[in-house]
């Protein structure tokens, strides 16, 4: 992206100075009448405006900030305009550092190479009006400007618009997939898919050269997502990107997580994974309905979480004593773990519950019933002395098979 909009400024009949981390990437704009500088304070050295554009926030604290950098450089007054997608904790991180005096523009941008290679970048900006004001002639070169706020809207915009992006690409991957079920052409279902959705139309080039890669698109989600609370769609595409990216995409085109997923679903479909929860007839049948003594599972992933306890982030049990209010606390955070792995409590093959007090288990089995409406799992419930929080009144840990 770094360089095709440095070739925008070049044409603009801007006087600019280049560097990048990778020597080479920056010859081509040498003989397009950029000067190539060897480090980022030589770059920004006597300059008024100083843009960076890199992979995270790593890369912009060391080249503003690190041995080298461009920001001990800068001549006072000037102001720096991150295009980069960082999130705005790291916009925050920079700018506090930055000495008295020095202007920042946090301005990630919407597009890619071929938007940045036309000039009709959409680029996010937050800052100060008149911070934002000193980088309009160059921003004109490379697209259309929106004020997002003060500084750090522009970077938490770029999260929001990001998220959807990979989401659209996700939701793609099983609209094929479905499509494929259906035994309907997946150039008709991308035809009609096109009219309603951009996303539909790239799918419709082909994969071609990385225009923004899964990884960055799993490092955005990651932002964007941060300690929010599992369980909501993004969570469950981010759990889809980090299956794409554990089996070697991340160079790959984000494009490229549509197909993973459609085939992910194929694969799914053609091993036949088969959950069967039941009581042989070889032994008594359980003298409790709400589990079955047996889970058998044939193929598929299986998901084993660890015993849950009613804590809050700040490591305190939710309300002390009161076993309902913790039995809530605890199936809640299991259905947003499943959730984040694309499966539910009917996926849930074994049960696994200690108490510290077993004449509370009618409680317990008050809230477990509304989330095990079907056939009941597996199940061993135990009483013990107590569990590694004085305050914990019942731990749980479940297995699901993974649909």
């Amino acid at each position: 992206m770094g360089a095709p909009m440095a070739a925008r400024l070049l044409a603009a009949g801007h006087d600019l100075t280049v560097w990048n981390r990778t020597p080479a990437r920056a010859a081509p704009l040498a003989g397009a009448g950029a000067a190539v500088a060897a480090t980022p304070a030589e770059a920004a050295a006597g300059r008024d405006l100083v843009i960076t554009m890199l992979t995270d926030a790593d890369a912009v604290e060391s080249a503003l900030l690190g041995p080298g950098g461009a920001v001990p450089a800068l001549a006072p007054g000037a102001v720096i305009a991150d295009m980069s997608t960082i999130g705005p904790d790291a916009v925050r991180r920079v700018r506090d550092r930055l000495p008295a005096g020095i202007g920042f523009v946090d301005a990630p941008v919407s597009g890619s190479v071929p938007q940045a290679e036309a000039g009709e970048l959409v680029i996010l900006a937050g800052a100060a009006e008149a911070d934002l004001a000193r980088c309009a002639d160059a921003f004109a070169a490379l697209g259309h400007v929106r004020h997002a706020g003060p500084p750090g809207s522009g970077a938490a915009l770029k999260l929001v618009v990001n998220g959807v992006l990979v989401a659209n690409f996700a939701a793609l991957g099983e609209a094929l997939a479905t499509a494929d079920r259906l035994g309907v052409d997946t150039g008709l279902a991308l035809d009609v898919l096109s009219r309603v959705s951009p996303q539909a139309r790239r799918l419709l080039d082909g994969e071609g050269p990385p225009r923004f890669t899964l990884a960055l698109a799993g490092k955005d989600l990651g932002l964007a997502l941060g300690s929010a609370p599992q369980g909501g769609v993004l969570s469950a595409v981010q759990a889809r990107t980090r299956a794409a990216l554990d089996d070697g995409l991340g160079g790959r085109d984000l494009t490229s997580l549509t197909e993973h997923i459609r085939l992910t679903d194929h694969f799914r479909r053609s091993t036949h994974m088969r959950v069967t929860l039941g009581n042989p007839d070889t032994v008594p049948a359980p003298p409790n309905p709400a589990y079955s003594h047996t889970a058998y599972v044939t193929q598929g992933p299986m998901l084993y979480v660890s015993g849950q306890i009613a804590m809050d982030e700040d490591g305190k049990v939710d309300a002390p004593g009161d076993m309902t209010r913790q039995c809530e606390v605890i199936f809640s955070l299991l259905g947003r773990i499943l959730a984040a792995h694309g499966a539910g409590f009917d996926d849930v093959v074994n049960i696994r519950t200690y108490l510290t007090d077993m004449d509370l288990r009618a409680e317990y089995a008050a809230v477990r019933h509304r989330h095990f409406t079907g056939t009941p799992p597996t199940s061993t419930t135990v009483e013990v002395p107590r569990l590694f929080h004085p305050d914990a009144l019942i731990e749980i840990e479940i297995v699901a098979a993974i649909p």
